[in-house]
């Protein structure tokens, strides 16, 4: 609100300076709560339109009734900075870009004023919920790219001061001139020094983490591996504990399984590289993968450094998700989530119904049709090693 302006001092025209053609008096009137009454008010409740709202709202807000709306930029950040924020952008929406085709890709502005959005409003949501999704993926991404938590920290402050006090109009005197060498040159050497303090500091962060993921190892395996380990699968494939009472996390909606197949492909990291994933959702996502591979009987061939890669993969995805889920139906299932079409494809494993195809993904496998940049090691076992042969 204005500073200093209340509902009395409104209703005796205090905020009538606000007034220009676009906003009505009857409009302030009505904001202002006017005892009118009943035909008037029942009429007024009839013909007004949000706009009355909106903009009598907006100038008590502050806002100048005739500017236009605003919203945050990368650009407020200097250009040294700007381009290890672009580099962060890329990981946050890598999912949604560099398809071959254009219509499916994020338009750069429309990016740029999300990740602005988000580094914005990082401190608040640090402090609401530190354990949330969102902190603990944006914790991964400033990771991968050497970038520091207080880093982020500045350019949130850096954004929020240029979107709630914007630049004024009018031109100052040395909006003209170009910055001089040198200090190009000083900015550019203190960035140098910045990353190899933060590299320095990443690689610390690394070596605490594998000590800290080695000791839980060693305390947690003691526990559990007698009675959860089936002699029959690598460690990597055990499912979880059935009998643990761990804490149940928040049901998220439903995914279909092309949406498993395109994230395991194209999530950076990878679905199997990330620390975030847990092992019950990578246990999902490395099954489910592995039988949408089945459900190509001419094979695949991906190639990261394709230009039309993400296409490819959503194209695949989709296809398998088709002939997987005809498959299904055929024999009874109903199923069309990623979860209940795990399942079922689980059971008709246990029934013998999936070996025909097994065996035709490893003779194209043999004869060189399927090319995946995925590491067998994350691949499940029916997928990694050959059916025995009677």
């Amino acid at each position: 609100m204005t500073p200093d302006l209340t509902s009395h001092s409104f209703r005796r025209g205090g905020a009538m300076h606000a007034n220009d053609g676009t906003l009505a008096e009857n409009w302030i009137i009505e904001r202002g709560g006017w005892q009118l009454d009943r035909v008037n008010k029942a009429f007024g409740y009839m013909l007004g339109t949000t706009q009355a709202d909106q903009k009598v709202s907006g100038v008590l807000s502050g806002w100048k009734p005739k500017d236009g709306a605003r919203l945050p930029t990368l650009a407020a950040l200097d250009t040294p900075i700007l381009a290890r924020a672009r580099k962060l952008q890329q990981l946050l929406f890598s999912s949604t870009m560099a398809f071959a085709d254009a219509a499916l890709n994020l338009d750069d502005d429309v990016a740029d004023v999300l990740t602005a959005t988000l580094f914005m409003h990082y401190p608040d949501m640090l402090v609401l919920c530190p354990s949330s999704p969102l902190i603990t993926k944006i914790r991964e991404l400033l990771a991968e790219r050497a970038i520091g938590e207080s880093e982020l920290l500045a350019w949130s402050v850096t954004i929020s001061k240029a979107f709630v006090t914007p630049q004024a109009s009018e031109p100052s005197a040395s909006a003209g001139e170009e910055p001089s060498p040198a200090l190009i040159d000083l900015i550019k050497r203190h960035s140098e020094q910045i990353d190899v303090l933060i590299l320095q500091n990443k690689r610390l962060d690394e070596r605490i983490l594998a000590v800290e993921a080695h000791l839980k190892t060693l305390t947690s395996t003691a526990a559990t591996q007698p009675a959860n380990t089936d002699a029959t699968l690598p460690a990597s494939e055990q499912p979880p504990p059935v009998g643990s009472k761990t804490t149940r996390p928040k049901k998220k909606g439903a995914q279909s399984l092309s949406a498993i197949w395109f994230e395991w492909f194209t999530a950076d990291p990878r679905v199997y590289a990330s620390r975030s994933v847990k092992n019950t959702a990578l246990y999902e996502y490395r099954h489910i993968t592995g039988y949408l591979m089945l459900f190509l009987p001419e094979g695949f061939a991906l190639d990261i450094s394709s230009p039309a890669y993400k296409s490819e993969v959503l194209e695949l995805g989709d296809k398998a998700q088709l002939n997987a889920l005809t498959f299904l139906k055929s024999h009874g299932s109903s199923a069309v989530a990623a979860g209940t079409a795990l399942k079922a494809l689980r059971q008709l494993q246990k029934l013998g119904k999936l070996d025909q195809l097994i065996t035709q993904f490893h003779e194209l496998v043999d004869r060189g049709s399927v090319v995946d940049p995925t590491p067998p090691s994350a691949l499940p076992s029916f997928i990694r090693l050959k059916p025995k042969q009677d």
